[in-house]
């Protein structure tokens, strides 16, 4: 972690800290299920990262087969956090098939640990209200077309100027509630150089989990996280 002092005792960080957040649902609910306790979203997602906003916050779970008013209740709450819901539906009842989100929630993690910061809405669950009509609109720039008119001299580009100036960014993965076979991705991200925290009970904690990660949350001893 890089810092620049400034004077009189007084550091600045040089790069900035860019948070992802993934949340095992599943997990997290069998958890707070076995302490019989609710918990708040939006305060979970500021304890876990330090009250700085997440660019990416994903939250996984399953789904009935067939659709529930209780569950949807359930998440069009999540998707208000604001957290963005990525579903999988359960088989049919009588269909003996294991059903997980570990492999979207894995590839969304080295996804981001590369630079990723946007996602495919394949899976994701919509929430249930009327869109926004008066949303912002975003465009994408069209790219720098060498020796047009944003050339600048010295083959420097408009685009490298503002890319150089930007402060480096120190890419931080947070995964709440991970099963066993997150270690792995969770372990590699880390090999990468990108700061990786877990955050679990630390009743029902995953050793294999814990020991891939450079840090661990206990969520146990929080009393801000939970609904009154």
């Amino acid at each position: 972690m890089a810092f620049q002092k400034i004077g009189n005792g007084i550091v600045k960080r040089t790069s900035r800290r860019v948070v992802g957040l993934f949340i095992d649902g599943i997990g997290l609910d069998r958890a707070t299920r076995r302490l019989k306790r609710k918990v708040e979203m939006s305060a979970l997602v500021r304890g876990v990262t330090s009250g700085i906003p997440p660019v990416v916050a994903r939250y996984y779970t399953l789904v009935p087969y067939e659709d529930d008013s209780r569950q949807r209740a359930f998440l069009d709450a999540v998707a208000r956090a604001p957290l963005s819901v990525v579903v999988k539906r359960l088989p049919p009842k009588g269909v003996t098939r294991q059903v997980s989100t570990d492999v979207e929630m894995a590839a969304d993690i080295v996804a981001f640990a590369l630079g990723h910061s946007s996602f495919s809405e394949l899976g994701q669950y919509q929430l249930d209200t009327a869109p926004d009509t008066n949303a912002p609109a975003y465009s994408i720039p069209l790219p720098l077309v060498p020796g047009g008119s944003d050339q600048v001299s010295n083959n420097i580009t408009t685009e490298t100027l503002v890319a150089e100036s930007k402060p480096r960014e120190e890419r931080v993965v947070v995964v709440v509630c991970p099963t066993r076979d997150l270690s792995y991705p969770i372990a590699l991200v880390k090999e990468l150089g990108v700061d990786t925290i877990t955050a679990d009970f630390g009743q029902f904690n995953n050793g294999d989990v814990l020991k891939s990660a450079a840090k661990w949350i206990d969520l146990s001893d929080s009393e801000t996280i939970w609904r009154e």
